[in-house]
């Protein structure tokens, strides 16, 4: 077996590196959980988005047919948005996407700077429910533990 003096120096730069640019152990990704509602019915199709402004980090992830969904989160706040799925539209030439046309998803709620909701994920908040409106701010009806 050939050893790599290297190596070990390597690693160790690496972890060190990985302290001091927040991937420590502690700044793992956090389980939430969720639903979607609009009028007091599931949204059973289309996407929640989650944004942090100040880092960057996010996730899309679709809902259930139940209005559910699941994903994993780093500690902080998200500013959110729900949306239709889109569709692929193919006529004359190239192809184009749009958002699929639901009437459980007012367009307010298609942008973060619009849709009025966030949620803030932490160790003792992890579920975060989303009761959309017809008009009027929305606030989300979690955390709950």
């Amino acid at each position: 077996m050939r050893r790599y003096p290297g190596r070990r120096y390597s690693w160790s730069m690496l972890v060190g590196l990985c302290a001091v640019a927040g991937c420590a152990p502690d700044d793992v990704p956090i389980p939430i959980t969720g639903a979607v509602t609009f009028d007091g019915q599931p949204v059973g199709e289309g996407v929640v988005q989650f944004v942090d402004e100040k880092t960057g980090r996010g996730a899309e992830v679709r809902l259930g047919a139940d209005g559910r969904y699941s994903a994993e989160l780093h500690k902080g706040t998200y500013n959110v948005l729900v949306s239709p799925p889109y569709i692929e539209e193919n006529t004359g030439g190239l192809p184009s996407t749009k958002y699929k046309k639901v009437n459980n998803i007012p367009n307010k709620y298609h942008s973060t700077a619009t849709s009025g909701l966030s949620a803030t994920v932490g160790p003792d908040q992890k579920v975060h429910d989303f009761a959309l409106q017809r008009s009027g701010p929305s606030a989300p009806t979690g955390p709950k533990s």
